[in-house]
């Protein structure tokens, strides 16, 4: 069967010889499928490819190469480059973009023919190659635009603010950019759920989504295989709780992730609770803006930004702590909490979009109200005083994650699905 994905990552790609740095569950999907069908992934990549083909001049083309007997199909997009281009596609529009792209699109599909089509998430522009083809396409979500879109600031922000909020022009640009993107991406998805027939999901959540917009829709469930250090973890080295409480969360720059949760929520256990604690914030964060709109500094409120990580890293991080906390305005089914189930830490999530499926209240973890930092910060208090609480909702995490991320039955169920669709 020959499999054509395409995704926004890379995945095991080699730029150069160089791997790809932010290998995730897609990379390691990748691992697990490769070889059990004639694979290819078809990404879009701000560096030109050594064999270009198309004609769209030097915006867009894209290239064709095989490693580790993949059929990799690097298309590059010159027209998000620049703040420059970036500005015109926010005044301008994308028409021109999108037309050009799915032109690759077509071409890729014709090069490859393909039995099936996987598209990587409903965000991206991927999805429209269902009205440009024949073959069978199924989407598989990951976040959804449209409510992502609306719950992307946090209470009481304008988009307004947050555009403005950058002292240096450069910086608004890529805020109204990112503002105008978001929007688009939320009228241009409503397209591709009209156009396609497929979906493939992890939560209720995203089943209902997809279900509003095309009541049609074959929607089927699968699990997605979490990265390999997760697997690998010595469970027995890392399963102390720590005597002082040791906090761990990753998080990225936009705003829906709600690092501004996380200052408010360690204020009040340093005011309030008078609690001694270290706090540990991986991912790509620029504190500024979060800062602004709480009044709180990082270093005031025992936070520390440790940056991106490795999986490895995390692995030791979340293995040594009290915690993983998860901060979002709006999620589907992050990956990042999955990993810190896997290994067994006791969780505290907002419940928003499709965490509760991931979460039982106080069973394999606990939630709290999106915002909420007076609950969030009495939860952690809690829990940190009852380590047997802790214990008990670590391994049933552990044990339920376990089931839900198994790597051979993942990757049975998805080439099952490729065959239910193109009934083979």
């Amino acid at each position: 069967m020959r499999v054509l994905w395409l995704a926004n990552n890379p995945s095991n790609y080699s730029f150069d010889g160089k791997p790809f740095n932010g290998k995730g569950w897609v990379s390691a999907l990748e691992s697990e499928i490769s070889g059990k069908v004639d694979l290819a992934l078809g990404f879009l990549t701000p560096s030109r490819p050594a064999n270009q083909y198309g004609q769209s001049g030097l915006l867009l083309s894209w290239g064709k190469e095989i490693q580790h007997g993949v059929c990799y199909y690097p298309i590059y997009n010159g027209y998000d480059k620049t703040k420059g281009r970036r500005l015109s596609l926010a005044m301008l529009g994308e028409n021109k973009m999108i037309l050009a792209l799915q032109e690759s699109f077509r071409a890729i599909v014709e090069d490859f023919k393909p039995d099936v089509i996987q598209v990587f998430g409903s965000e991206g522009p991927f999805g429209l190659v269902a009205e440009h083809t024949d073959v069978p396409v199924i989407l598989h979500i990951q976040g959804i635009a449209k409510p992502y879109y609306e719950n992307f600031l946090p209470p009481k922000v304008s988009w307004t603010k947050y555009v403005l909020s950058p002292s240096a022009p450069g910086g608004m640009i890529d805020k109204f950019h990112t503002q105008m993107k978001w929007k688009r991406a939320g009228e241009r998805e409503n397209r591709i759920f009209k156009a396609i027939k497929y979906y493939l999901g992890r939560t209720d959540w995203d089943h209902k989504q997809v279900r509003s917009v095309n009541p049609d829709a074959e929607f089927f469930y699968g699990g997605e295989i979490l990265r390999q250090p997760f697997y690998d973890a010595d469970i027995d080295a890392i399963s102390d709780i720590p005597s002082s409480l040791k906090i761990v969360s990753t998080v990225s720059d936009p705003p829906y992730k709600g690092y501004d949760l996380i200052l408010r929520t360690a204020k009040t256990l340093k005011e309030k609770y008078m609690l001694p604690f270290e706090w540990k914030v991986f991912g790509n964060v620029a504190p500024k803006f979060f800062e602004k709109i709480t009044g709180i500094k990082t270093e005031d409120v025992g936070v520390t930004l440790a940056g991106v990580a490795t999986a490895d890293q995390l692995v030791d991080a979340m293995g040594h702590a009290s915690m993983y906390i998860h901060p979002s305005y709006i999620d589907n089914s992050p990956n990042s909490v999955c990993e810190a189930q896997l290994l067994g830490a006791a969780v505290v999530a907002t419940s928003v979009g499709g965490v509760p499926s991931l979460i039982e209240d106080g069973q394999t973890g606990f939630l709290v109200r999106k915002g909420n930092h007076e609950e969030m910060a009495e939860r952690i208090v809690a829990m940190y005083r009852n380590k047997e609480l802790l214990r008990r909702v670590g391994r049933q995490a552990r044990a339920v994650a376990l089931e839900r991320h198994d790597r051979a039955k993942i990757a049975s169920d998805l080439i099952e699905i490729y065959r239910k669709i193109v009934r083979i």
